[in-house]
């Protein structure tokens, strides 16, 4: 009783904390304490989870991204911090499971479940009858002292002027005055506060049910005996099947052949001469058409190595068709990333172009992995397990890095044929390159369409929201990135 007790203290003192760190705030500051706070607590709920690796991983990731958001205050990195969080939750539970799709989901349903969380606690905690009979005693014996006070205060008030000024005057301090607006307000933080503390320190009842599933799905492949109920089994034989795959894979990777001969002569041999608008086509209509290819080539090893061809003693040949095709699909990637890099070298920059080279970078570590798959007969179960990690690996590894003013400094400062995009950076990429734009001002005006009075403007306006933007944050929100915009702009009086 005395844990669980605890436990609900625990609840409502984060909850608390977590109100007045992030009420009125953005994340800053405030997601690094709350996170220590909250890794403390699951220290003393859950000592035994934290003994597993990937929960001391997800603690790593959690206060790194914490870092990572005081820091650069990325959009990326605060993704990070809040999946770290939902995955640490989900991995926290007494039922160990594996893949990091079921622990976010499990995240997820934990702080959903909040209300059922808190009930149980308020059960636990709730004291006995015996107890219940005895302070029912206590408050029967008070009630007539305390009325008895109430009558004498209430006749010494209107009798004795100088009572009633002491009275007021104690009233005045050690009452409490409700603004019930800000009540209201708060009462929105303090909700968010409860269900995320009790997703960290409460047991989930899906915990059980997911770990059951992974039980399940083992990483590695065992033959298995088919049942055949429409038709014989020697119409849908495993030599049939076996024959069937290898003209598949020996038609596509015909087809793919010709494919990467057109990008070696095209992109990665005379790809500068190239016109904009072929360059744009190349890009805009050819890329993700391309990267849609690639995952349905994964999607087709999936399915033809899904079960007993894997076994099938004589499938060398198909075996070395699959590792060609995936070969030539990791070659085909990499032409995708040089169409990107060329388009980048050309025009800049931007979130989606970035996005693209992220996610050939996960397809690549995909194609290896199915590659081990095939060699080493592993199950689906095992591309979800080493995807997933690699997935939550790379989003940590990119926030590292400010790409809003990564972006910002490849744009102003590289030699790119056409004009730099002063809207773009001017209104889509976020405050933390107003310093930037201050000093690189020179820039804008011999390289963008935005003349003095253009370029002074947009500079007016981006300060402006930023004013407006940190205009009622406290400590709570600090973060360096914003706190590096003030300094310089500081030297800089406003227009």
């Amino acid at each position: 009783m005395k844990k669980s007790l605890f436990n609900f203290v625990l609840i409502l003192f984060g909850s608390a904390l977590y109100v007045n760190l992030f009420w009125q705030e953005q994340l800053g500051l405030n997601a690094l304490l709350f996170s220590l706070f909250a890794i403390a607590a699951a220290w003393w709920r859950w000592p035994e989870a934290l003994r597993r690796e990937e929960v001391q991983v997800l603690i790593g990731g959690t206060v790194l991204s914490a870092l990572l958001t005081v820091w650069h205050n990325s959009l990326l990195a605060k993704t990070a911090h809040v999946l770290s969080f939902l995955l640490l939750i989900g991995y926290l539970q007494q039922e160990k499971v594996r893949f990091v799709v079921f622990a976010l989901l499990l995240g997820l349903a934990n702080v959903l479940e909040t209300p059922l969380t808190l009930a149980r606690s308020l059960k636990d905690t709730l004291p006995r009858r015996s107890n219940w009979q005895t302070a029912s005693r206590w408050v029967q014996l008070a009630l007539l002292p305390l009325g008895l006070g109430a009558v004498f205060a209430f006749l010494y008030y209107h009798a004795n002027p100088r009572f009633a000024l002491a009275f007021d005057f104690l009233w005045r301090r050690l009452s409490f005055s409700f603004e019930w607006i800000l009540l209201g307000e708060r009462l929105w933080p303090l909700i968010r506060g409860i269900f995320v503390m009790a997703g960290l320190l409460g047991a989930s009842h899906l915990a059980l049910l997911a770990s059951g599933i992974e039980s399940k799905l083992p990483f590695s492949l065992n033959r298995r005996q088919k049942r055949f109920y429409l038709w014989p089994p020697g119409m849908l034989s495993l030599r049939n099947e076996y024959q069937a795959s290898l003209i598949a894979f020996g038609l596509l990777n015909g087809l793919l052949f010709l494919a990467n001969i057109a990008d070696l002569r095209y992109v990665w041999v005379s790809y500068g001469t190239a016109t904009p608008q072929e360059l744009s086509q190349y890009v805009h209509e050819g890329t993700y058409l391309l990267i849609f290819a690639i995952l349905l080539a994964m999607a087709a090893v999936i399915w033809y190595f899904r079960g007993n061809l894997n076994f099938y003693p004589e499938n060398a040949w198909l075996r070395g068709l699959a590792f060609l095709w995936l070969a030539q699909n990791a070659m085909l990637a990499l032409s995708v990333g040089l169409r990107n890099w060329h388009y980048v070298a050309h025009y800049g920059l931007a979130y989606k172009r970035l996005g693209v080279f992220w996610f050939l970078s996960l397809v690549l570590y995909g194609l290896y992995t199915l590659f081990r798959k095939v060699k080493e007969q592993k199950s689906l179960a095992f591309l979800l397990h080493c995807n997933g990690w690699a997935a939550y690996a790379a989003l940590i590894l990119f926030s590292f890095v400010n790409w809003d003013l990564a972006i910002t400094r490849y744009n102003l400062q590289a030699n790119i044929p056409g004009e730099i995009d002063a809207r773009f950076l001017f209104e889509e990429v976020s405050d933390k390159n107003l310093y930037l734009l201050y000093q690189c001002r020179d820039r804008l005006l011999e390289k963008s369409s935005l003349d003095e009075k253009g370029v002074e403007h947009a500079l007016r306006e981006k300060r402006q929201r930023l004013a407006n933007r940190r205009q009622f944050l406290s400590w709570r929100s600090w973060n360096y990135a914003d706190a590096r915009n003030e300094y310089f702009l500081a030297k800089i009086p406003p227009p």
